[in-house]
């Protein structure tokens, strides 16, 4: 039986030496506020320890290669397997990668089209013949009785530069003749000076009669030793004349000569030589006019014109690779099976479609049978690219594994959360561990054992304040969770809307992708909520249907809306100067603040001086970030703390600028909470500080590098920076006199109960004051606190498109329509 994970001492961060045993090949939650120490136990104190055992055991020499990761803060962990931690992101630079490639069924696809791949020619389209040694020795023993055969194997070029050698080494092999421009000749006859082009050895003379074949047979792979490529034969049938009859063993079109090597797996990758676009180099883009476009030679297929002209029959349809993998996985699944697999290869071949099959299959068991092998994983939600590498280890059969998922019902609707619940119990009841942080209550309710965190954020957390099953937690009185789980706690009501009142925008005939010309229309001046299963169509309704309306006039009754704002997921910046000081306006505040005081003034310091964007102020070793990158050879790059600044971003004497008492570096080295106070006396950085404090943001630090953030967080960064403009104490009221529109993509991801409650205090906020709020979300507690729902659907792709509900909460839940209503009806609001 394996053992437990104990953990002793568990220091890291502001986790207060914690003592946890954790039960082996089961599915453990970690739940609790934002900034509580749940990531830090599981990614920076268990993966790193797990990580950092593994490089241990490498080679001394491999290590040498790698700059070492500090042991994360612990006494003792023991019980602690190999861990895996599938992540919601793809590392920088892998810009190049599809779904295919994250899952590994690419590799599986490549393998079969280089086995059972019919090759054409490039050119002219005519499909490739070759023989293999035993069809055509074969074909020369079907010959007529006493057919005399005279069998040549086709010199080199290089043959006869030096020709005294080569005919040596040629008797000494026992060969004795030769065919020079038509003529036999003995080897020992040609003299310096013969024109040796286009020679060819003679392998063997042979009468057909029965029982020949075994001699054939051994005579061709002789001939084959010395030319791979391609046999001749003198041909002589009784009574008839001689004739040279030529056999190829390489892909060849017999009309005009063009051959093919043969196919490999790497035939099939755009990053080999062997498969690549050689004009876009297997990128699919090429740069024109300063803008990327479709290359013109792949047509953005990123394959060579002689792996795209490699096609397999599926039943009625041949694709080539491209093709295949542009279908969708539903698709795939179904095709597969009706495979066209020449006899030879029939049992090599099904083992490879039946592993094929599996990975297609676990994606499909994990709802994400409406993507494409080809869809780039940029354009992935961080839950579908989860998901698709909880699929490729579904599929890879690993066992005494820890798997470290982080929130992986992002973006779930509650009927995709039954599909991921059965693959990680699949993947637990394999012998694995899997351990997830996670607030979804489907989830949870599934755990085998549950620890909560907290009780609040940053120093205020990393502690545990309850664990056990889910039923235990529900009755703990110390579980903060265990009262919303339980409904003893409810998110709050907004205030009733009386939406016959309200104006109704309508979005005619939207039918982008896979949106089937439907009529959407929603009221204004109110919550509403767009829910539906992941691929429904809910982003393309929106980002490519509704805001391009809006933009262009077409949105009917959409006249008043003078501003759209669309608060996304996206990071806040690429570089690690950004931060939620820069995003919020808040560094805009503070450095005219420490550009007034009077050793600024004594200096000639400016505001810019205080930017860690120019020259000036901060600190050039590493540029204004803090940090300096590593380059860890064959692993990921990482980042250390500045030599030269110790992280501070500024240089010395942009430092020794202090208001009360605290340098710039340091003002911004607080966190949200811990800023307020310092800020009070300051009203429009105390008005930013306090909108991120109500929303729940209160642990974050002003100068967390935004590449550091989660999607979940960039959002209510952004959202806090709107609600600070609209709050009356801003010196710029947001939307004075107008009215905006406020588009949000899953602004619950990644929040605890209790900061759901401040998330809807914040959009009710916005809706009272006059705007209208769109929001794409599952979170049913948020679904039922809208004052409007359109669910979208019925399923994913193909399947959905169609809006399959719409109205009220209430509405929809006694009415018992299809969709979301059956499960706002049967989940706690929490």
């Amino acid at each position: 039986m394996t053992p437990d994970i104990q953990i002793r001492g568990a220091a890291q961060n502001y986790l207060r030496h914690l003592d946890l045993d954790l039960p082996s090949g089961k599915i453990i939650a970690l739940m609790g506020p934002s900034g509580s120490g749940k990531s830090t136990l599981a990614f920076e104190t268990l993966f790193a320890e797990s990580r950092r055992r593994f490089l241990d055991c490498l080679a001394p020499r491999a290590r040498q290669l790698l700059a070492q990761p500090e042991k994360p803060a612990f006494d003792t962990i023991t019980g602690l397997p190999p861990a895996l931690c599938l992540e919601q992101n793809i590392p920088a630079g892998h810009t190049r990668t599809i779904l295919g490639t994250l899952t590994e069924t690419l590799d599986y696809l490549r393998i079969m089209y280089a086995a059972i791949g019919v090759p054409h020619d490039p050119d002219t389209g005519a499909q490739l013949t070759k023989l293999s040694p035993d069809e055509i020795s074969g074909q020369l023993d079907s010959l007529p009785e006493g057919t005399r055969l005279t069998l040549l194997a086709p010199l080199p070029p290089g043959f006869g530069s030096d020709l005294e050698s080569d005919i040596l080494d040629f008797r000494k092999q026992g060969y004795l003749r030769i065919r020079l421009h038509g003529d036999i000749l003995d080897l020992e006859d040609i003299v310096p000076g013969t024109d040796t082009s286009n020679a060819e050895l003679v392998i063997d003379r042979i009468v057909v009669r029965p029982g020949i074949l075994s001699r054939l047979a051994d005579s061709l792979q002789t001939a084959l030793r010395i030319s791979p490529d391609e046999v001749r034969a003198i041909v002589q049938e009784p009574g008839t004349e001689e004739e040279i009859r030529t056999y190829y063993t390489r892909y060849r079109n017999n009309e005009t000569g063009f051959t093919l090597p043969d196919l490999s797996p790497k035939s099939f990758s755009y990053y080999s030589p062997a498969g690549a676009c050689p004009e876009c180099q297997g990128n699919g883009t090429i740069r024109q006019n300063g803008k990327d476009a479709l290359c013109p030679a792949c047509g953005g297929y990123r394959l060579n014109a002689t792996a795209r002209a490699v096609t397999i029959e599926f039943g009625n349809s041949t694709l080539n690779l491209p093709a295949f993998c542009a279908l969708t996985i539903d698709e795939n699944t179904a095709l597969l099976p009706q495979a066209s697999i020449p006899a030879p290869l029939a049992a090599p071949a099904r083992q490879i479609i039946e592993e094929l099959a599996k990975r297609l299959h676990c994606l499909q068991s994990l709802g994400l049978g409406y993507l494409s092998l080809a869809r780039p994983v940029s354009t992935l939600s961080g839950g579908e690219i989860q998901r698709a590498r909880l699929a490729g280890q579904l599929g890879g059969g690993l066992s005494g594994v820890l798997y470290i998922l982080d929130e992986p019902t992002i973006g779930l609707h509650p009927q995709d959360t039954e599909k991921l619940v059965a693959a990680l119990q699949q993947l637990r009841d394999k012998g694995n561990t899997i351990l997830v942080v996670e607030h979804d209550p489907q989830l949870l309710a599934i755990a085998d054992h549950i620890v909560e965190m907290g009780p609040g954020s940053g120093p205020e957390g990393g502690a545990v304040l309850a664990q056990g099953s889910y039923e235990d937690i529900l009755r703990d009185p110390a579980s903060p969770s265990g009262a919303w789980l339980s409904g003893r706690k409810t998110l709050p009501a907004g205030q009733p809307l009386d939406l016959a009142a309200c104006t109704w925008a309508t979005l005619r005939d939207a039918h982008a992708h896979n949106l089937r010309h439907i009529d959407f229309t929603f009221p204004l001046g109110a919550l509403c909520c767009l829910s539906g299963p992941s691929g429904s169509g809910k982003s393309t309704l929106v980002e490519d249907c509704l805001i391009p309306a809006i933009r262009e006039g077409k949105l009917e009754n959409g006249s008043t809306i003078t501003r759209t704002i669309v608060i996304d997921q996206q990071p806040l910046g690429l570089s690690p100067r950004s931060t939620p000081a820069t995003a919020t306006g808040l560094l805009d505040v503070l450095r005219p603040l420490y550009a007034s005081l009077p050793l600024s003034k004594q200096r000639g310091y400016t505001a810019a001086r205080f930017s860690t964007n120019t020259r000036g102020g901060r600190c050039e070793r590493c540029g204004g970030t803090g940090l300096l990158e590593v380059d860890m050879h064959f692993l990921a790059d990482v980042y250390a703390e500045c030599d030269a600044c110790h992280g501070q971003r500024y240089n010395r004497e942009t430092l020794e600028v202090t208001w009360r008492g605290k340098s710039i570096a340091q003002s911004l080295a607080l966190r949200v909470d811990e800023a307020l106070d310092f800020f009070r006396p300051i009203p429009s950085a105390r008005n930013i500080l306090q909108c991120l404090h109500d929303i729940g943001l209160g642990y974050l630090t002003l100068d967390r590098p935004a590449t550091t953030l989660s999607g979940g967080e960039a959002q209510r960064i952004k959202l806090a920076t709107h609600l600070a403009k609209a709050s009356p104490k801003s010196g710029k009221r947001l939307g004075a006199g107008e009215h905006i529109l406020f588009i949000l993509d899953e602004p619950s991801t990644g929040l605890h109960f209790h900061e759901t409650a401040l998330l809807l205090k914040a959009l009710h906020a916005l809706r009272n004051a006059g705007h209208s709020i769109l929001c794409i979300e599952h979170h049913t507690g948020i679904l039922k606190a809208a004052d409007y729902l359109i669910d979208l659907g019925p399923g994913a792709g193909s399947e959905g498109g169609s809006i399959v509900a719409q109205g009220t909460p209430a509405e929809l839940i006694a009415r018992g329509e299809q969709g979301i209503a059956a499960w706002l009806g049967s989940m706690p609001e929490s």
